[in-house]
This record gives structure tokens, sequence and C-alpha cells, in this order.
């Protein structure tokens, strides 16, 4: 697999995955912004940053890059981000592997250097709208990179493989790019216990807000009382928390903690009673066990679904999967 820094000639990067890789790739634009363009016509070398959540996701990134090669032929061709760590997928004709390029602690000057893709699972996205509308939930807001990878092992989750290695960023580090720029959004696949207690002293000392994704319900559990706080003194803007499910039952066959789920959802509650805009996410049709998402819709402001995949690639039956959830977009 290679890396962005051996390329040569200029690279041109566009994500179809979450902000996350995004973010990564912008630190690396960033930093090499010689080597980077914003029009695919000039680069030599054209990289989709994938994602691989669900097989309607990987079907997308496909998709993103056939478009790139049919407008732009004779370039290099790149997969990067989480689906090039999937060995057991093989890469369409003509395009190689690229490991996920980022650079630790480097401000984010200019946040167009990598484009972004439109949410494929959105009808008619117009960029601009209002942004809690679907699709547009963080994707203004200025990615500060706190983290990648995660420690824990849900049996439907690949994050630790395509992620790589688990890593935190130093806070003391990132404390002037925190106040360097509005509307943060602190960016990690799953933020620890140490880390969202300190981004939260860290709010409380400047009196500056913060918004945050991807935090687990046992993280979330254990730094209830610092959020509270810290939402109650109006510094918490969004908070983002994975639920998956509601169901006790679909929990426990997940492999997720059913106690600090629940739990989960009355701090939810709690927080949004002090203002804080609250998002999580959940599995649909779920090994066909029954579940009423109903109470999830009614309480959090926004809710971000992926039906459950195997993990096994299959394109025709991506196909029909992506025509079943999304009607062929």
């Amino acid at each position: 697999m290679k890396d962005a820094d051996s390329l040569e000639g200029k690279v041109y990067m566009t994500s179809a995955a979450c902000m996350s890789v995004w973010a990564d790739a912008l630190s690396w634009a960033n930093k090499h912004k010689e080597k980077t363009t914003l029009d695919p016509v000039e680069a030599d070398n054209l990289v989709v940053l994938s994602c691989q959540v669900t097989d309607l996701a990987i079907l997308n990134d496909f998709k993103t890059m056939e478009a790139l090669q049919q407008e732009n032929p004779g370039k290099e061709y790149f997969i990067s981000g989480c689906l090039s760590k999937r060995e057991d997928i093989p890469m369409p004709e003509l395009v190689q592997r690229l490991d996920t390029p980022r650079e630790n602690y480097q401000f984010l000057e200019d946040l167009t250097l990598v484009h972004f893709e439109k949410p494929f699972w959105i009808d008619d996205f117009a960029e601009g709208g209002d942004e809690f509308e679907q699709g547009h939930l963080f994707r203004n807001m200025y990615p500060l990179r706190i983290g990648k990878g995660c420690p824990n092992k849900c049996t439907y989750c690949t994050i630790r493989v395509t992620r790589g290695d688990f890593e935190a960023y130093d806070a003391a580090r990132l404390e002037e790019e925190f106040l360097a720029f509005d509307d943060i959004l602190l960016i990690a696949d799953s933020p620890t216990e140490k880390q969202v207690k300190e981004w939260c002293a860290i709010a409380q000392k400047h009196g500056k807000p913060f918004s945050i994704r991807n935090v687990e319900p046992s993280i979330t559990v254990r730094c209830k009382d610092e959020l509270i706080e810290t939402a109650e003194q109006g510094l918490i803007k969004v908070y983002h928390s994975p639920i998956q499910s509601d169901t006790p039952e679909v929990l426990r066959n997940m492999n997720r903690n059913v106690g600090d789920t629940l739990e989960t959802i009355a701090i939810a509650r709690q927080l949004k009673e002090s203002g804080v805009y609250i998002a999580t996410n959940i599995i649909i049709d779920y090994k066909d066990m029954g579940q009423d998402f109903s109470k999830v819709y009614d309480l959090y402001d926004y809710v971000s679904w992926n039906p459950l995949w195997d993990g096994k690639w299959d394109q025709a039956r991506a196909e029909q999967r992506f025509e079943k959830y999304l009607g062929g977009k």
C-alpha cells in the first residue's frame, strides 16, 4: 500500500467518507499545499477517501471513483480511507490502495483542500443548508482531530482494522488550535473518558463551546457529571453518542452494554434539557430482531441509521440493497 508522501506530482482528494477520514486528509493537505490541487484535471493522482461501514457505502465509493476515472482518464487512481484497509475487498481495475494521509497537530487553515462529496443517502442535498438538516450535521464545523481508532471490539464493527492502531492526541498541544478557530467539532473515532473530561475542562477554562461525536455510551456514563456541568454552562453545542439500539435483547446480541446504553439515553435527555442538540446512530434490520425506534426519534434531535451488513462484499447484492434502502440514488 502506498502513502501520500510517496506520490509524484499533484494530488486531488475527494471524500466519500466520514468526518474523521476527511479531517485526516485535510491535515495532510494543509501540510503539503504545494502537492495538493482542487482541480482533478490538473492532478496527477486522484484519490477517493472511502467508507466501508456498509456495502451501500462501498458501492458509493466505487461509483465515485468510476465517475472520476471517466471524467479524468490517464491519471493514477487511489482508494484511501477505511476501504483501502479491507484486503478482502478487491479494488476496481487500475485503482491502487493508499494509506489514509494525516499530519498530527496540523492547523487546518483551508477546509476546501479536500473536496467533500455530497451525502449519497440524501435526496436533493444542497450545500449551505440549515446546519441541522439531514446530511448537514457537523459538515461545516472546524474538525479538531483529537484521536483515531478505537480500543473496543463490538461484533458488527471493523474500525480497529480500518483505522489502524488507537491513538489519543495530547490535549495540551491542541489547545492553541481549539482557541484559533470557531465552531469546534472534536474529531475521534471513539473518544476516551480522559479525553472527554479534558475537553470539558478546557471548554470551561476558556468559556468556549465545542461539539463532539462518536462518544460511546460507556464513556458517556463515566463522564456524566462533567458533561452535565459543561452543558449547564452552555459549552456543549452538539453531543453525539451512538446507541445503535434501545432494545436490550438487540444490544446484548451486539455485545454492547445494555445498562450503559439505557443510561446514556437518560443522560442525553438531561443534556437536551440544558440546551444541547443531541444526536445518535442506530442499526436497522438487525437479524430480524424486531425493533421500534419511535422513542429514539421522539427524544433525539438527529438520528443517523445504517442497515446491518454481514461484512461480506458482494456487488450484486450491494446494488440490490442500495435500491431497497435508497431507491437506487
